[in-house]
């Protein structure tokens, strides 16, 4: 049975006139995901939003008219560049270490960036690469340190905090700003590994943030939009982040997140429909399902609208004009609006340069995206 959500969300944007695939966002779902969000978070806790899972600055500024944050997690030159731009206050954690290349450019164009921006810093030599700059420069940066506290995917090790945290300290343009460590194991784990992994993680970041020096106002980072609701206080952080749950793609979908919605879907027309279309080279099979083809293809998600229709595995997937095949029910006309849920947000909110924010059944704005 067709979803009655999604057939509405097609129908608001045929008649909006969408002729070519964009991404489409429900504002009134990401308004109750913002509610669950808050919901779930614990209250001591500071919230901080991942930007690239939400690369739009007007979406950003919904969503923070909802979820008060201390600032932004960002994760490239560009898109830290235009952010810096179009806002004079807003802090921002990097959440992977940029070559120092793109800190000189970013640092040039922007030079209060040095006080806006607490660059992420994962080992000795990244740090005397930032140090050097800084002398360069005569800048004093903000140095946030990437612990690795379970993930294995880079980071310091948690005895190494203590030196680089004196390193910093003892230098006259560097200043300590925090430390991050990121867990987005532990929600994958099964069963007795998940315990195991979780009190391991939870110790290397609370050694990792005993070994700072004593001082006030770190900015101590944990969570992800899998694990965000975990952390309480007391405790070690002074803040979480997230930011595609708000949206919840497919990649989401866990046992943490029952209570959010999917409120993002890639659409684009259909420009064909075939009925008992015959296979290439069998055509003198019977065949009674039914294919369409839709406007451009290779997207990162899987096919919700029309319903039952999927990937044709005859026809393989194309960027062109891509074959669904199904038996569905339902009628199928050219310029009805395809629909797929994607599997992630980011790099995928922004993949046509803008989104249509719909609202209350009618699309109310188009928004410009943010540069990965």
């Amino acid at each position: 049975m067709s979803d009655p959500y999604l057939t509405r969300l097609s129908e608001t944007l045929r008649s909006h006139g969408v002729d070519q695939p964009v991404v489409a966002i429900d504002l009134d779902r990401v308004e109750a995901n913002c509610r669950a969000a808050q919901a779930a978070a614990d209250v001591g806790l500071y919230r901080r939003l991942v930007a690239k899972s939400l690369p739009c600055l007007p979406l950003l500024d919904h969503i923070r008219g909802l979820i008060p944050s201390s600032g932004l997690m960002s994760f490239s030159e560009p898109m830290l560049s235009v952010l810096l731009q179009a806002e004079q206050e807003t802090d921002h954690l990097i959440g992977k270490p940029l070559p120092v290349t793109s800190a000189a450019r970013v640092l040039q164009t922007c030079p209060d960036a040095a006080d806006r921006v607490q660059w992420l810093i994962d080992t000795p030599e990244r740090l005397r690469e930032y140090l050097a700059l800084a002398e360069t420069s005569q800048t004093s940066l903000r140095f946030s340190l990437e612990v690795d506290i379970g993930l294995h995917r880079g980071g310091l090790k948690v005895d190494q905090v203590a030196e680089l945290a004196r390193v910093i300290f003892a230098h006259p343009n560097a200043r300590l700003s925090g430390l991050v460590g990121y867990e987005a194991h532990l929600a994958k784990l099964p069963g007795l590994l998940k315990s195991r992994a979780t009190k391991a993680s939870a110790k290397a970041f609370e050694h990792a943030v005993a070994a700072l020096p004593e001082g006030a106002g770190y900015c101590l980072n944990t969570g992800g939009s899998l694990t965000f609701q975990s952390y309480h206080t007391p405790g070690p952080a002074t803040e979480v982040a997230f930011g595609s749950i708000l949206v919840k793609p497919s990649d989401f979908d866990h046992a943490t997140t029952t209570g959010f919605q999917p409120a993002a879907f890639l659409a684009t027309p259909v420009l064909k429909t075939m009925p008992s279309n015959p296979l290439p080279g069998l055509e003198f099979l019977p065949h009674r399902k039914t294919h369409i083809s839709i406007f451009g293809g290779h997207f990162p998600g899987q096919p919700v609208h029309p319903d039952r229709f999927t990937y044709s595995s005859v026809f393989g997937r194309s960027s062109n004009q891509e074959v669904w095949t199904g038996r569905s029910q339902q009628a199928v006309k050219p310029g009805d609006i395809a629909l797929i849920r994607p599997s992630q947000s980011e790099a995928v909110l922004n993949l046509f340069g803008t989104v249509l924010a719909v609202q209350e059944g009618q699309v109310i704005a188009e928004w410009p995206c943010l540069p990965n």
